[in-house]
C-alpha cells in the first residue's frame, strides 16, 4: 500500500515538473527579448511606414512598439 501511493506521488511530481519546465521554456522562447537597440530598430522600421507630418501617431505606435518588446519610453 505504501508502494503505491509513494508511486502516485512520484508521478504526479514529475508531471507538474515537466509542465513548469515546459512553461518556461515556451516564455523564453515566446519572448525572445532583445536588446534595447535591436527593439528601438525593429520599431523605426514599424513607424516609418507613417507620413512625417504624422507626429503624435508614430510617438504612439512607437511606444506601444517598445512596450510590446517590454521597454516603456
Amino acid at each position: 500500500m505504501l508502494k503505491g501511493k509513494s508511486f502516485r506521488v512520484v508521478i504526479a511530481l514529475a508531471i507538474a515538473t515537466s509542465f513548469g519546465v515546459a512553461d518556461t521554456a515556451f516564455a523564453a522562447k515566446r519572448n525572445g527579448h532583445v536588446t534595447y537597440e535591436q527593439a528601438w530598430a525593429k520599431c523605426k522600421k514599424f513607424t516609418d511606414a507613417l507620413a512625417r507630418d504624422a507626429h503624435s501617431q508614430r510617438y504612439s505606435r512607437g511606444a506601444a512598439c517598445m512596450h510590446q518588446h517590454g521597454y516603456r519610453i
